[in-house]
């Protein structure tokens, strides 16, 4: 059963990196001049966030990006919150995605997809003045065929782990341990933070949780905590990458993490009324998992706009600007 459940979470991240590929590849430098043009304001940076968070499937490769265009001195620190904002938002689309129990389906999308790629190898051309827009056409359509591929695994590995984690509904030490995170949400804060950080991926792990919680063995309290903890853990990847770099790129990450951080200190305090509020949008418990990432995101993200220059200032005057030496 770990290994049905380790192949099939395997299949959805090798999916998802395989969907940002072809994505990537189709709007990387469109998210890059999107970026740099629409970020004049806290809430164009939001929109801007939840675009290219959309177009890339990936918060964390947005936020890596700002950190980036920060590091190249084309954006300031004090843009790149609306984005970070927004991209905490559009990271969402996957999870929901998911929940449409699209299961059936991924073996075609993968089928599809996979005569797109390979159709792309053989795009005739006539004149030898059409090589260049040959190469263009099929750099588009591998890309699309990469896309619908990674689009179709997602739900062949989520259906993969809905199957393996069945036999854990009536697993004793399994529905315990679960119980336990239950009655105990800081342990599933825990579990979700570090699970997020080995796999380096929140949309991974809360597609995990929703297998979980459609196998009937987890609580709704103990995946709402789990949830909370995916979105600390997807700060791993931010804090790695701000390693050795400028001032603004620490600042960066750790709005990254202030955010996620504050947000599920904030709503654990509220963590009864928010499990009821949950249920009483769904009685399903796969839909009840996304309901509560797509709230604690879209909650705690709007929340934090209006302050999104009070926090510039804050992380500024911690981390301050290295002084030069005379």
């Amino acid at each position: 059963m770990v290994m049905e459940v380790a192949a099939g979470l395997l299949v959805f991240i090798i999916g998802l990196f395989t969907l940002r590929s072809g994505m990537g590849e189709l709007s990387n430098r469109e998210s890059e001049r999107l970026i740099e043009r629409l970020v004049k304001t806290p809430f164009r940076g939001l929109l801007t966030g939840i675009v290219a968070t959309a177009m890339l499937q990936s918060g964390a490769a947005v936020t890596i990006l700002s950190m980036g265009l920060v590091a190249a001195g084309t954006l300031r620190f004090a843009d790149t919150i609306g984005i970070i904002l927004g991209s905490n938002i559009g990271s969402t689309l996957t999870v929901g995605l998911l929940s449409l129990n699209l299961d059936a389906f991924g073996p075609y999308l993968v089928a599809a997809g996979s005569i797109a790629f390979l159709a792309s190898f053989f795009a005739p051309h006539k004149r030898p003045s059409s090589v260049s827009i040959k190469a263009t056409a099929q750099r588009r359509i591998r890309a699309w065929g990469l896309s619908v591929i990674g689009f179709g695994t997602l739900f062949v590995g989520f259906g993969l782990m809905t199957h393996a984690t069945m036999p854990l509904a009536s697993s004793p030490w399994v529905t315990h341990l679960l119980l336990q995170a239950g009655r105990h949400p800081m342990l599933g804060i825990a579990a979700g933070t570090v699970v997020t950080a080995m796999i380096g991926s929140s949309s991974a792990s809360t597609a995990l949780t929703m297998s979980l919680a459609k196998a009937g063995a987890l609580p709704l309290l103990a995946g709402i905590a789990i949830v909370f903890g995916n979105n600390i853990g997807t700060c791993a990847t931010a804090l790695l990458a701000a390693i050795g770099g400028t001032r603004d790129v620490l600042r960066v990450a750790a709005f990254h993490v202030l955010l996620n951080v504050l947000g599920t200190c904030i709503f654990f305090l509220a963590l009864l009324p928010f499990a009821k509020l949950v249920q009483s949008v769904t009685k399903d418990p796969v839909t009840q998992i996304v309901v509560a990432h797509v709230l604690f995101n879209v909650i705690s993200s709007l929340a934090a706009l209006p302050f999104s220059r009070l926090f510039a200032r804050l992380l500024t005057a911690v981390i301050p600007d290295r002084r030069r030496s005379a």
